[in-house]
């Protein structure tokens, strides 16, 4: 469910939106996120760089070197994300409203609330089928696009944006 009300009729000052975050999202969003780190493009750099050594001078044993900890880090964020996705008690998959206003963005779950300044929210994309806020810490919160009904989402990114934009 989303609400928004305006003071002039293009812009909404506050809106509500009511959302879950499936376990299918939740692993797509981590995934990606896992893959757009700096280490990831460390690694792959480098991977990249010594395999072409390794077959210009014919020395593959270089290839044991980089290869390993490459993949270990692929298979182990790849394992902790599924983990946590396989864990029914997680926040991210309670319903949540989330209220965006000119203070910030209010957050309630069956389990708590929070309140964000603007001021801690860094960005908004979209990944993986969701608005995606980054927090400045890295932290951040998934908000499906199916969420947004009628084009609500446009009015969302634009209200997103100004209150970003105004910090």
């Amino acid at each position: 469910m989303t609400t928004a009300r305006a003071n002039a009729p293009t812009m909404a000052t506050t809106m509500t939106v009511e959302a879950t975050l499936t376990r299918e999202q939740f692993i797509k969003l981590s995934l990606l996120r896992h893959l757009f780190r700096m280490s990831f493009y460390f690694y792959s750099f480098t991977c990249s760089l010594v395999t072409a050594y390794a077959i210009y001078t014919d020395r593959y044993l270089f290839l044991l070197i980089v290869w390993p900890p490459f993949l270990l880090y692929l298979l182990i964020g790849a394992a902790d994300i599924i983990r946590t996705g396989l864990k029914q008690d997680q926040p991210f998959f309670l319903p949540t409203r989330y209220e965006f206003t000119s203070k910030g963005v209010a957050i309630r779950t069956s389990q708590g609330q929070s309140h964000l300044m603007w001021d801690q929210i860094a960005s908004l994309k979209v990944m993986a089928g969701c608005y995606v806020l980054t927090l400045q810490g890295g932290t951040v919160l998934a908000i499906p696009l199916s969420a947004f009904p009628n084009g609500q989402g446009k009015l969302f990114e634009t209200l997103v944006q100004n209150y970003l934009e105004r910090r």
